[in-house]
């Protein structure tokens, strides 16, 4: 049976594990990478960093998110990914475009406040820089469990007044997510840098308690190095893998996907629409397509198990899978919004698709 390993609110807001089902591979913890931001055309709908982000996040069921925590002038702690704010802020008189570069750490917190707001295509998202504390207060009214992108030890110590042991702590500062330990028994996710898996665990062995290993590095995170960490008893994230990779990781087991885009948060939703196949065999070049109109919000699965050499989109996100002998479910998962799901799998040598199950979800709700 595989189990979707799931990090959820106790009462006390204490991190647990829960387990669903669907087939036989092990899938990850989803986390939105920057809360659950949205694009709309050029410009955000939901942008990062922020509560909508974590309304958002409920809406579409990841059970975590991302955030990254800044200092003001002042020491205020706020969110923002960036050290500046022109990316995703606009000047707060008229919307128009910010021309000079802002920092954060340069900036009175009543300067970003009241002089700036969050870019969006909805006027009613476009609200000051947020705290810190707000967004713990968004995790918290929508029971959405926040990752700490921080070297900042005293965002720990308010994620536990807040949240008890209810956030993660992560950063590639050792120094800085030990301290957290300090506050709380969270997971905390160290990000190791270049270091070899024994490495990695005799240091995680130095944080001591829940922890667990962070990497952006998807040449450097492989099936091998995935086990060893997980057989010393930690956790093991995929930070921000582009496709193919993050399906990759999915297929040799992380515990923990942090992730643009990648969703498979199924357990109690019904699809609005599915497509299946199966005993299909494929010449080269012929390929089976479905793209379903999909509500506004939506999230799309598809999971295959084939010989072969496919090309597969899942999505507008496209992966080269080749497998000698079925029996190896594929698993791809993707929110949209505002777009369709766009399935095609096309055989790039003469292949065999023993099954092929797509399913379209609604998230308006």
């Amino acid at each position: 049976m595989r189990t979707i390993k799931t990090l959820v609110f106790a009462a006390a807001f204490a991190a647990v594990f829960s387990c669903g089902s669907t087939q036989d591979v092990d899938l990850p913890m989803a986390v939105a990478h920057r809360g659950c931001w949205l694009k709309d055309g050029e410009e955000f709908y939901i942008n990062e960093n922020c509560p909508a982000g974590v309304r958002m996040a409920a809406q579409y069921g990841y059970p975590a998110i991302e955030c990254d925590v800044k200092y003001t002038l002042d020491s205020v702690m706020v969110l923002m990914h960036d050290g500046t704010i022109n990316r995703t802020m606009r000047n707060a008189s008229d919307y128009s475009k910010i021309e000079e570069p802002v920092r954060v750490t340069e900036t009175t917190f009543e300067e970003l406040r009241t002089k700036y707001v969050l870019e969006s295509t909805d006027p009613s998202l476009r609200t000051p820089i947020p705290t810190l504390l707000e967004e713990f207060e968004a995790c918290r009214q929508y029971g959405i469990m926040p990752m700490l992108h921080s070297a900042v030890p005293e965002s720990y110590k308010l994620a536990h007044e807040i949240l008890g042991d209810g956030f993660i702590a992560f950063s590639s500062s050792q120094a800085a997510v030990s301290q957290a330990r300090d506050y709380s028994s969270c997971l905390i996710l160290l990000d190791p840098g270049k270091d070899p898996a024994e490495r990695t665990i005799g240091r995680l062995k130095e944080i001591g308690g829940n922890c667990g290993m962070s990497t952006m590095k998807y040449d450097m995170l492989d099936a091998d190095y995935i086990k060893t960490i997980k057989d010393a008893g930690f956790e093991v994230q995929a930070s921000i893998f582009p496709a193919p990779h993050e399906q990759r990781a999915v297929s040799d087991e992380v515990t923990i996907q942090l992730s643009d885009f990648w969703w498979f948060q199924t357990e109690g939703r019904k699809p609005v629409d599915a497509y299946k196949k199966s005993s299909l065999n494929l010449s080269q070049g012929q390929s089976v397509e479905w793209d379903p109109e999909a509500p506004r919000f939506a999230a799309v699965t598809l999971e295959l198990d084939f010989s072969g050499s496919l090309e597969i989109t899942v999505g507008g996100r496209v992966y080269t899978l080749t497998h000698e002998e079925p029996g190896k479910v594929e698993v791809f998962g993707a929110r949209l919004f505002k777009s369709n799901p766009g399935i095609k799998v096309k055989a790039l040598a003469d292949s065999r698709v023993k099954s092929l199950r797509s399913r379209l979800y609604d998230c308006g709700n």
